[in-house]
């Protein structure tokens, strides 16, 4: 029984000193981003995703599917297996780029792209065998 409840005190004392992951210090600057980017997918989904991704003889090419304004592309590759694979690219519409730049893996897809000053969001998915 003595036992028992020196492991529980020392439970409760290793649980009130270690500092929590689950709460950020700028939580508040973290929600006002997830409400901007909220907003930018709905702008997206509204315009029916008017950017369009499409892998061609080895090249990903990034196209309007609408006669948008398009400016100021930015595109995010996170892969989820390896994240020294992730990419950044600054990009303009009708501009593409070699796929053998992206290790094999699945990627996460976030088009960042402003269109009359009003930022959207696209996301989508590509495995690069």
């Amino acid at each position: 029984m003595i036992t028992f409840v020196l492991f529980i005190g020392y439970m409760v004392f290793v649980i009130t000193n270690e500092s929590s992951e689950l709460i950020a210090e700028d939580y508040y600057e973290q929600e006002q981003t997830l409400d901007a980017d909220m907003a930018a997918l709905q702008r997206a989904e509204n315009a029916k995703n008017p950017v369009e991704m499409r892998q061609e003889l080895g090249l990903l090419h990034f196209k309007s599917k609408q006669n948008l304004p398009i400016e100021k592309l930015h595109v995010s590759f996170m892969c989820y297996n390896d994240k020294r694979g992730d990419l950044e690219l600054d990009l303009k519409i009708g501009n593409s780029f070699p796929v053998a730049q992206l290790k094999k893996g699945n990627y996460a897809i976030e088009l960042r792209y402003q269109v009359n000053g009003k930022t959207y969001l696209q996301r989508t998915s590509f495995l690069r065998k």
